[in-house]
């Protein structure tokens, strides 16, 4: 049987007779997953002064039963969805990093796709999934729920703001985009990683890298097993401690 709260009722005197109204069943809010901090960091490509300042991103609801809420206003499946801004947090030539993080205040009750885009390039697409436990996408009348994100992106270097680097060998890194997403649910903290491998095509392949090497597209990295509720395998070591500091700072 499901709760509903306790219900609320008043007694009142009419006519000589005791009248007993109650007040309509409540049910139960919906948890929320409140994202505190949406980070994106790009490595292992060439990063200037001319790397963009910043990214947007698109969130978008994939039932029509869930709630979306960006900085107060919500939003439905039947709109254009909601977006945010990653900003430029860092960037560091000598390490090939450029990082852009939004704290924006985003919330959902269930599964919610999001797509980031360099001004009308999309570097990477994903979805933020509520699941449960036997892993099918919102579970429905089952308590043991779990978070899971999924990212892919067809990009190559040489799109938009990602540059090659100008001298690549066989054993050369390959470029990489980490996604980050940490938050709570409900009060539980909850951190989601992937990592997606860039790669080239062939003619932008420089003189000296190994022949063999195939026409490549970005592939999730295979050590990001979906992270889940309570949270399992994920090291919080990854995000950088300024933000889990303002995770801890504002409890929900």
């Amino acid at each position: 049987m499901v709760q509903v709260g306790p219900l609320k009722s008043s007694v009142s005197k009419e006519n000589g007779h005791t009248v007993v109204r109650h007040a309509p069943c409540q049910p139960r809010s919906l948890p929320w997953l409140d994202l505190r901090v949406f980070y994106v960091r790009v490595s292992k490509c060439e990063i200037d002064g001319s790397t963009t300042e910043r990214l947007s991103v698109n969130h978008i609801p994939l039932y029509p039963d869930t709630l979306l809420e960006v900085n107060g206003v919500r939003t439905s499946i039947n709109s254009s969805g909601a977006s945010t801004t990653l900003g430029r947090d860092r960037l560091d030539k000598k390490s090939e990093e450029a990082t852009f993080v939004s704290t924006d205040n985003t919330r959902m009750t269930g599964s919610v796709k999001f797509e980031v885009f360099d001004k009308d390039v999309l570097i990477l697409s994903g979805a933020v999934d509520l699941c449960s436990s036997n892993g099918f996408v919102e579970g429905s009348g089952n308590h043991d729920q779990r978070w899971r994100m999924n990212c892919e992106s067809d990009i190559t270097i040489g799109t938009g703001f990602l540059k090659a680097k100008q001298f690549m060998g066989p054993d050369s890194e390959m470029p990489t985009i980490e996604v980050y997403i940490a938050g709570s649910f409900p009060g539980t903290p909850i951190i989601l990683t992937k990592t997606l491998h860039l790669g080239f095509h062939k003619e932008q392949m420089r003189k000296g890298m190994l022949d063999s090497l195939p026409e490549y597209e970005a592939t999730e990295s295979q050590e990001d097993a979906p992270s889940r509720l309570p949270l399992q395998g994920v090291s919080s070591c990854d995000i950088p401690p300024s933000y889990l500091k303002q995770l801890s700072e504002n409890p929900e």
